[in-house]
C-alpha cells in the first residue's frame, strides 16, 4: 500500500532531495548507471533507483539487491512521493517520478530480525548473479565436445568445463554455509518419495561418476513407504553432498545410494558407500568441521574448502538426526545419515509390474549378473524382492543374463548364445544400441538401474517380447518430431544454450524473453513443454506460470520445468504452489536438459508448428 504526503521527503537528506520533488532544481539522469543510479549505490543505508519497468537500476549494499533483479514492490503509475510496504514488511520512502525513474530508501531504524532477511537476500542476488553465468559456460562447453574438435580442442573444451564445474562446487558450499551461520535454517514439511529422492540424486551424478570411471546406483529397502513427512530440498542436499563427495574421491570401484528404515524401524536411514581410499583415523574428529580435509593432499586434489560436510552436519542437526560413518583405509568408507522422519499417512507403495507368469512357474526364474558391484547390487536388490534368484557366475544355468556394455564383444556375444543377454549401458553408450544387437543381446536397460526398469525389461526378454527398435537414437532427428518446446529465458546465452539442445533432441524451439511473452505464446501456441527461468523482467516465472495454469484447454496443463540460479530453499515450496511441474537448477548440462524434455514432453494434439519464434532473440 502506498501512501504520499510531503512528509515523506522532507526526511531525506537536503543534498539528495531533489530527487524526491516533482519539479527537480537540477537535471538528474534516471538511466542505467546514471546519476540516480549512482545515488543509489553510493547511499550509506538501503536504497534501490528503480526503473519505470520495476527493475533495479542500482542498489546500496545494505539494501539486500543488486542491478538488474526486480524491485520488491510495484508503484502504480502516477503515484507521487510517499511510503510503501514491501510484502517483507519494510517501508521504503519512494521519490516521485524521475523521468519515469524512482529512488526508493527503506527506513535507516530496523528490527534486528531483519537482518538475516537481507543477509539472506544478498546472498541469494550473488548466487543468482554468478551462476547464471557459469551456467552459460559449463553448457557451451558441454555442447562443443559433442561437437567434431581436434584432439587438443577438445582438452581445451573439457578444461572449461571442469574448472566451472569446480568453481560451481565452491560457490554451493561457501554460500549455503555462509546462509547457515547467519541464521536459523528453516525446514519445510511435505510428504515426498525417498527411493525417488535417491534415485534422482544417482542419476544427477552419473555423469560425473561415470567420466570417472566409476559405477554408480541406488537402492530402496521394501520395508520404506512411498512416502515420508519432511525437507525432501534439505535432504536431496544432504544425499547430493555425501555421495558428491564419495565420487570425487573415488579412484576406482564403485558409490552406492542407499535408502532404508533406521534400526528402530522408524524414520528413513540413508547411506552412501564408496570403494575410495577410506579416511584415515587421525583426520575422523575433524572431519565434520567447516574447512576439514581428510588428507593435506585432498585440498589439492579436491581445489574445494572442505564445507561439504560440515553443511551436512548443519542441515542433519537442524531436523535432529545424527550422522556418523565407517572407514577402512585402503577399502571404502560408508556415512549414514538418520532422520526422525513420520510416515506420511495413507499413502501405500504401489506395486510393481514384476516377474508374475514366472511366479506362478514351478521354478523361479534364475538371473545371472555380469555387472560392477553398485549396479549388481541394484539388481539383485530389486529381482529378489520380485522372486528371482540370482547366480553370480554360472551363465549356463540362468534363464537371463545382466551384462556391462564394458565387457569385451566377444564375451557378450558368447554370452547371447548361451542365454537370453540384457546389456546395461551408460546413458552416452546409447549410440551403441545397435551394435549390442548384432551380438545377439535380446534388450537394454541405462545405468544408474530403476527397480522398475529393471523389473520391466526382464519380465519382457522371459516372456519373448521383442524391444522395439526405435528406442536407439537416430543420428539425425526431423526439426519438431519430438514436439514443439518454449524456453522463457532473458538471458540470450542460455536461452541460445537450450534452444540448440532442444533442437539437435528434435524439438521445434520458440523464444520468450519476459514471463509475459512466454504466457502469450502460452496462450497462441500448444507446446509439449515449456522451460521457464524463474527470474525475468516485466513478469517472473513463477507469476507467468500461475497465469498459464488458469489457460483453457491442454494450454493450462502444458507441462512446466522451471529452470533457476537461486539457491532458496524454499523456491521448491512456492514454485509447487504456482503449478511448477518440476524444478532443475542451474547450471544444466545438455545432456540433462535433454532428459528432461524427453521426460516431460507430451504429444499435443494441434501441431501448429511454423517457423520459430525468436521473440526478441533475432541476435542470436
Amino acid at each position: 500500500m502506498t501512501r504520499s504526503s510531503p512528509a515523506a521527503s522532507s526526511s531525506l537528506p537536503r543534498a539528495r532531495r531533489a530527487a524526491n520533488d516533482d519539479k527537480p532544481t537540477a537535471p538528474i539522469d534516471a538511466s542505467p548507471g546514471g546519476s540516480l543510479a549512482q545515488i543509489a549505490k553510493t547511499w550509506q543505508g538501503p536504497a534501490l533507483a528503480i526503473a519505470a519497468d520495476g527493475s533495479i537500476l542500482g542498489a546500496s549494499p545494505l539494501s539486500g539487491y543488486v542491478e538488474g533483479m526486480r524491485a520488491p514492490f510495484t508503484v502504480e503509475p502516477g503515484v507521487g512521493a510517499g511510503v510503501i510496504t514491501d510484502p517483507a514488511d519494510r517501508k521504503w520512502r519512494i521519490s516521485a517520478a524521475i523521468a519515469g525513474a524512482r529512488l526508493a530508501l527503506a527506513e535507516q531504524v530496523q528490527e534486528k530480525s531483519e537482518s538475516p532477511d537481507a543477509a539472506h537476500r544478498f546472498t541469494a542476488a550473488v548466487s543468482h548473479e554468478i551462476r547464471t553465468p557459469l551456467n552459460g559456460i559449463l553448457g557451451m562447453a558441454a555442447l562443443l565436445e559433442e561437437g567434431t574438435l581436434e584432439p587438443a580442442q577438445r582438452d581445451y573444451a573439457a578444461a572449461i568445463r571442469k574448472s566451472g564445474a569446480r568453481l560451481l562446487d565452491l560457490l554451493n558450499n561457501v554460500l549455503d554455509y555462509s546462509r547457515f551461520e547467519a541464521g536459523e535454517i528453516p525446514l519445510d514439511a511435505a510428504p515426498f518419495a525417498p527411493a525417488d529422492l535417491v534415485q534422482d540424486v544417482a542419476e544427477l551424478l552419473s555423469p560425473r561418476a561415470h567420466a570417472a570411471g566409476l559405477d554408480i546406483a541406488a537402492i530402496a529397502d521394501c520395508d520404506l513407504p512411498e512416502q515420508l513427512i519432511g525437507d525432501s530440498g534439505r535432504i536431496r542436499q544432504i544425499i547430493f553432498n555425501l555421495a558428491g563427495n564419495a565420487v570425487k574421491f573415488t579412484d576406482a570401484g564403485a558409490v552406492l545410494i542407499e535408502a532404508r528404515r533406521r534400526p528402530d524401524g522408524t524414520g528413513l536411514r540413508l547411506i552412501v558407500r564408496d570403494t575410495g581410499a577410506g579416511v584415515p583415523p587421525e583426520a575422523r574428529a575433524r572431519l565434520f568441521e567447516a574447512f576439514g580435509q581428510a588428507r593435506a593432499e585432498d585440498a589439492r586434489r579436491d581445489g574445494g574448502v572442505g564445507l561439504g560436510l560440515a553443511i551436512v552436519a548443519k542441515l542433519v542437526s537442524a531436523m535432529k538426526g545424527e550422522v556418523d560413518f565407517e572407514s577402512t583405509p585402503g577399502e571404502g568408507s560408508a556415512f549414514h545419515v538418520d532422520l526422525p522422519l513420520a510416515d506420511a499417512p495413507g499413502v501405500e507403495r504401489p506395486p510393481i509390474a514384476g516377474l508374475d507368469s514366472r511366479k506362478k512357474a514351478s521354478r523361479a526364474p534364475v538371473v545371472t549378473l555380469v555387472l560392477p558391484t553398485a549396479s549388481a547390487i541394484a539388481s539383485t536388490s530389486a529381482l529378489a524382492r520380485e522372486g528371482a534368484r540370482i547366480a553370480m557366475g554360472n551363465p549356463a544355468g540362468a534363464d537371463l543374463i545382466l551384462v556391462d556394455a564394458a565387457e569385451p564383444p566377444a564375451a557378450i556375444e558368447a554370452l547371447a548364445k548361451l542365454r537370453p543377454t540384457v546389456v546395461v549401458l551408460r546413458p552416452e553408450d546409447r549410440s551403441r544400441i545397435a551394435a549390442f544387437r548384432e551380438l545377439g543381446c535380446a534388450g537394454y536397460l541405462i545405468r544408474p538401474l530403476r527397480a522398475s526398469s529393471i523389473i520391466e525389461r526382464v519380465r519382457h526378454v522371459l516372456a519373448g517380447i521383442d524391444e522395439p527398435e526405435a528406442e536407439a537414437l537416430p543420428v539425425a532427428i526431423a526439426p519438431g518430431a519430438a514436439g514443439r518446446a518454449l524456453i522463457a529465458d532473458d538471458n540470450a546465452v542460455n536461452a541460445l544454450l537450450a534452444r540448440r539442445t532442444l533442437e539437435a533432441a528434435g524439438f521445434r524451439v520458440d523464444v520468450a524473453g519476459t514471463g509475459a511473452e512466454a504466457l502469450e505464446a502460452a496462450g497462441e501456441t500448444p507446446y509439449s513443454v515449456i522451460f521457464m527461468d524463474i527470474r525475468m523482467p516485466v513478469m517472473d516465472g513463477l507469476e507467468a506460470t500461475r497465469r498459464i495454469r488458469k489457460l483453457a484447454d491442454e494450454a493450462g496443463s502444458t507441462p512446466i520445468i522451471a529452470l533457476t540460479a537461486d539457491i532458496d530453499p524454499e523456491l521448491e515450496g512456492r514454485a509447487r504452489a504456482a503449478g511448477i511441474t518440476a524444478i532443475a537448477a542451474k547450471p544444466i548440462d545438455p545432456a540433462r536438459l535433454r532428459q528432461l524434455a524427453e521426460t516431460w514432453a507430451r504429444p499435443i494434439t494441434d501441431r501448429r508448428i511454423g517457423p520459430p519464434d525468436r521473440r526478441g532473440w533475432e541476435q542470436i
